[in-house]
């Protein structure tokens, strides 16, 4: 799994709250395709968070981080101390947010001295010279879970408020089901997801050996959702 393809997918979502609210009315197709294109974002959002559940992944210490790893060189490399781990969540963060904006991000869009720290950090890889934050259970990647999920929850607070405003204008306007009802689905779907990763946050934070066992279960209600909107719609 890779943080770049999370966030690609929150900011699938995104563009469709913002093109949402951009339309003067929600008359003719153009409306439901956005909200059927959020919400199957949505679903392979969950679908992809559930793969990788129960997260952050546990550690045994915080020792965890600071193991000494062979090099391919033959040599060996300290891993992160504390101070390391904040410099490198910066960077991860860094290049989450490059990829939310500008998509696929490469190492030449960096400025040098950001592309020297992309090359040799060990929690970031490049392919073809495109950038990639993987996540894993094991260390190093496993500490890019923290930076993901912060970068998540800073982008899902705005566009559950788009689409917040999205519903409210269709419920001053009186339109029906199911586009209507599509809206009402998507900010409940949006508020569960907020939900599992702010738990997460605040268990990786605070309790670090800490896995929340419900994040399978309340991943579950979108996919639940979305099935028995769509079966509404056939009906």
């Amino acid at each position: 799994m890779r943080g770049d393809s999370l966030l690609g997918g929150v900011r699938r979502i995104d563009e469709q709250g913002e093109r949402l609210l951009s339309l003067r009315t929600f008359s003719g197709p153009e409306p439901a395709r956005r909200v059927e294109i959020a919400m199957d974002a949505l679903l392979d959002l969950a679908e992809l968070l559930r793969a990788g559940a129960p997260f952050p992944p546990r550690l045994e210490s915080d020792a965890a981080a600071r193991t000494v790893d062979a090099r391919p060189d033959g040599g060996s490399r300290v891993g992160e101390t504390n101070g390391d781990a904040d410099r490198e969540d910066a960077l991860v963060r860094r290049v989450l947010e490059a990829e939310y904006v500008r998509g696929a991000t490469t190492i030449e869009g960096f400025d040098d001295a950001t592309a020297d720290r992309i090359a040799a950090a060990d929690r970031i890889e490049t392919a073809d010279s495109r950038v990639i934050v993987p996540l894993s259970r094991t260390v190093p990647y496993a500490l890019n879970w923290r930076p993901v999920i912060e970068t998540l929850l800073e982008r899902l607070e705005g566009i559950r408020s788009a689409f917040g405003r999205v519903r409210d204008r269709v419920r001053a306007a009186g339109i029906d089901r199911p586009f209507a009802a599509g809206c009402e689905a998507i900010v409940a779907m949006l508020e569960s997801l907020s939900l599992v990763i702010g738990r997460a946050d605040a268990g990786g934070r605070y309790v670090r050996d800490r896995t929340d066992q419900r994040q399978d279960e309340l991943l579950s209600t979108i996919e639940d959702a979305t099935t028995q909107l769509r079966g509404d719609e056939n009906a």
